[in-house]
C-alpha cells in the first residue's frame, strides 16, 4: 500500500447513482491499491460506511458458468411434476379470477 501524503483531501462528497453505486476518488484507489473488480469488504457502523480492501480469503467463493448451467439443469423439475404444479397454479388462479368476478 502507498503512503498517503498528509496534504491531499481525505474527505470528499460523493453521488450515489443508480443501484446505490458510488464512485471512490482515483487517487484514493491507487493510494488503496483499489483496482476494477476487486472484491471489498463494506461495513455499517451507525451512519457511516466504512469500505476496506481485505486480503484475507473470502467467506464464499465465485462459481463459473458451467457450474451455474450444471445446478440449473440438476434443479429442473421432472416435466410431470411440473405439469402438475402448472395445474394446480391454473385452478387457482382460475378461482381467485371468480371470486374477484363476484366481489
Amino acid at each position: 500500500m502507498k503512503q498517503i501524503i498528509a496534504n491531499r483531501s481525505q474527505e470528499e462528497y460523493l453521488r450515489i447513482l443508480g443501484k446505490g453505486m458510488v464512485t471512490i476518488p482515483k487517487e484514493w484507489r491507487d493510494e488503496l491499491g483499489l483496482e476494477e473488480g476487486q472484491i471489498v469488504k463494506a461495513q455499517r457502523m451507525g451512519n457511516k460506511v466504512i469500505i476496506e480492501s481485505s486480503s484475507e480469503p473470502l467467506p464464499y467463493r465465485i462459481f463459473n458458468d458451467e457450474e451455474i448451467e450444471q445446478w440449473l439443469k440438476d434443479d429442473k423439475l421432472p416435466k410431470i411434476l411440473a405439469k402438475k404444479i402448472d395445474n394446480k397454479a391454473s385452478l387457482l388462479l382460475r378461482n381467485k379470477l371468480k371470486l374477484l368476478k363476484r366481489g
